[in-house]
């Protein structure tokens, strides 16, 4: 099998249909989304006269066989994570007001009220992102793959860590085996190419470089998203186990 995964949307439609049309030429079987649709940051992102969650939402149902819930479409549809990690949201946590919510974080929890804009979705698409699962397994004869927005235990991203050092894996490669999977693809990182976490030490592949995967592995890809150098999605095969990046 041949996928291409792609990540990190963040209602560029722009980006995400000419990411598309480069997938259409490259003989893929299936397109994997890894999640954030949504979320337009004020801040980080520019351009605001074409975002459109409505229309990325409805191009990723119509092209991608698995889509994962990234931290933001769970924010978008009001919904907490279900996969528990060290923070406990409470119950009426959508009920709370943001200061209250910024109070009960204590800066461990991404809070988006403050710096992100509405993505203007429809009824359909919020129970839509209601229904998405926060992890997927694909089983392949060659392989099982495990996929998730982010890094167990923060499978969403909902929380506010970074990894840098390679021990700091560990948690999600347990993940990982306990599911029977041998490889795992996620995004939220945002690092222009590949991030991939192996079982000695973490290293960069720079776009349209080839990667061997490995068991084990913990492959971050890049965003749809992004810096002009730095936008992108990457190509798995399971019968030569090579990764790489292609640059939108």
């Amino acid at each position: 099998m041949r996928y291409a995964i792609l990540t990190d949307i963040h209602e560029d439609i722009v980006h995400l249909k000419r990411a598309l049309k480069k997938i259409e030429k490259l003989n893929c079987d299936e397109i994997i989304c890894l999640g954030d649709i949504s979320g337009f940051s004020v801040p980080h992102y520019h351009y605001f006269d074409t975002r459109d969650a409505h229309e990325c939402l409805r191009l990723v149902r119509e092209n991608c066989s698995i889509i994962i819930a990234g931290n933001h479409d769970l924010h978008a549809a009001q919904r907490t994570p279900s996969v528990k990690s060290s923070f406990n949201f409470p119950d009426n946590w959508y009920d709370m007001d943001y200061h209250a919510r910024a109070e009960k974080a204590q800066g461990k929890i991404w809070l988006y009220d403050h710096d992100e804009l509405d993505p203007l979705y429809t009824k359909n698409d919020v129970a839509f992102l209601k229904s998405l699962p926060e992890y997927h397994i694909i089983k392949t004869k060659e392989i099982n793959i495990f996929l998730s927005h982010f890094i167990y235990p923060n499978l969403s991203g909902s929380m506010k860590i970074f990894l840098t050092e390679i021990d700091e894996f560990g948690q999600h490669k347990q993940f990982m085996k306990d599911h029977d999977c041998e490889i795992a693809f996620a995004g939220h990182f945002h690092f222009s190419g590949l991030y991939v976490a192996n079982d000695h030490s973490i290293i960069g592949k720079r776009f349209n470089k080839k990667y061997n995967a490995q068991k084990n592995d913990c492959i971050l890809v890049p965003p749809i998203a992004g810096s002009r150098l730095g936008k992108g999605f990457c190509i798995y095969d399971t019968e030569t186990n090579i990764v790489q990046t292609k640059r939108i």
